[in-house]
């Protein structure tokens, strides 16, 4: 067996979660269990999710932590003593997490911690991304024209790093599938107008309406490319709402093709699962696409966990792999795939040394740019406060 390379003295990066729900002090088992499963049918958030192997793992891990018995119950009411901000504190110190990229758009920031609010809390860095999605559905029902909606997109998008953001995050994964297309005014146009009945008749508007969607994306991606702004991709796994015949990393194809976009740094998120080795091909060929790792959401086993991290690493440079953990409303997730990554990236990094295609040092190095310097280097952290 090859001995794993330590990384534990690496403080992450992590280059995608969510915020915290203010909220904590779960007791409820089923409330407790559902924030493990991407599954809207009750039985398998309440009742099967807890047969899996990551939630398994979770609770394991949760109750050595607390000392206590591993029991939902047990483990619960050691937790529920802690409100977020002391769990935040604890867990992130824990995990040496010295920097967090929040995805703004998820949890309804209503109910949730500001990003600035998690690291006051973590006591780490902390910058937030703006979910297009939300921002375009927002122009649209304000404006009455197609041709104002293009003017309020670019004047909503520019300049975002000066109101706080540093980068993107697109969903449209969900929404309309990666195969962001260019359409005829006419078509948009039209879309716009389909856009703008369901807005008059419901009094908002879910964008899934694809010349619009695609067409807006463009102008953003316009934006995002004079700026040098990295815009994040949700890809592969997610609840039934992503249709995974749609999102895969691969129809991403022509957005990167576009030599206009070549400055608009492209983060597919997740490691693309179950498409790793799709987008570990994409990395591995586009200048401005890159790799994210997460070890967190998906809820995997980590063996699964462990061949995406070999399957990354054994086509994509070093250079273009990041680590996240995708945690959201409970900082456990953020916590759990801390640890996990650190782990499973040291092992595999230390089989790359021992089949001979890195030195230690390599490893070492390898280690520290994927779960903090290029991350660092692509959203500008360094120097940031």
């Amino acid at each position: 067996m090859s001995a794993p390379v330590d990384l534990g003295d690496v403080q992450v990066v992590d280059n995608h979660c969510h915020s915290v729900d203010r909220r904590q002090g779960h007791r409820e088992v089923a409330e407790w269990r559902s924030l493990f499963s991407e599954s809207p049918d009750c039985r398998m958030r309440t009742v099967e999710v807890a047969e899996s192997v990551f939630y398994r793992r979770l609770m394991g891990e949760l109750a050595l932590r607390y000392g206590v018995d591993v029991d939902e119950t047990t483990v619960l009411e050691a937790r529920a003593e802690l409100d977020a901000t002391e769990l935040i504190r604890r867990l992130f110190g824990d995990a040496g997490i010295g920097a967090v990229v929040v995805d703004t758009g998820f949890p309804d920031p209503t109910s949730a911690l500001g990003f600035e609010e998690i690291g006051t809390a973590g006591g780490c860095q902390a910058v937030g991304l703006l979910r297009l999605e939300l921002v375009l559905q927002e122009l649209v029902v304000r404006c009455a024209t197609y041709d104002g909606l293009l003017d309020a997109v670019r004047e909503r998008l520019t300049g975002c790093r000066d109101k706080g953001f540093v980068g993107f995050k697109s969903i449209v994964g969900y929404r309309t599938g990666l195969d962001v297309a260019r359409w005829s005014r006419t078509e948009a146009v039209a879309s716009f107008a389909a856009a703008r009945h369901e807005v008059e008749a419901a009094g908002d508007v879910r964008l899934g309406h694809k010349p619009l969607l695609d067409t807006l994306l463009h102008v953003a991606f316009e934006v995002a490319a004079a700026e040098a702004l990295p815009v994040q991709f949700h890809v592969g796994y997610g609840d039934p709402d992503a249709d995974l015949r749609r999102a895969n990393p691969l129809l991403l194809r022509d957005v990167l093709e576009e030599k206009a976009y070549r400055d608009m740094p492209v983060v597919l998120l997740h490691g693309c699962w179950p498409f790793v080795r799709e987008g570990a091909y994409l990395a591995a060929v586009y200048g401005n696409a890159f790799l994210d790792l997460s070890f967190g959401i998906p809820f995997l086993s980590r063996q699964e966990m462990r061949s995406v991290t070999r399957a990354a690493m054994g086509a994509a440079p070093t250079s273009k792999l990041m680590y996240s953990s995708d945690g959201a409303r409970v900082p456990e997730l953020h916590w759990l795939a801390a640890l996990d990554g650190r782990r499973l990236l040291g092992e595999v990094l230390g089989e790359l040394v021992a089949d001979g295609d890195l030195t230690h040092s390599d490893a070492l190095r390898a280690g520290e740019q994927i779960l903090r310097d290029n991350a660092t280097t692509l959203y500008g952290l360094a120097g940031r406060r």
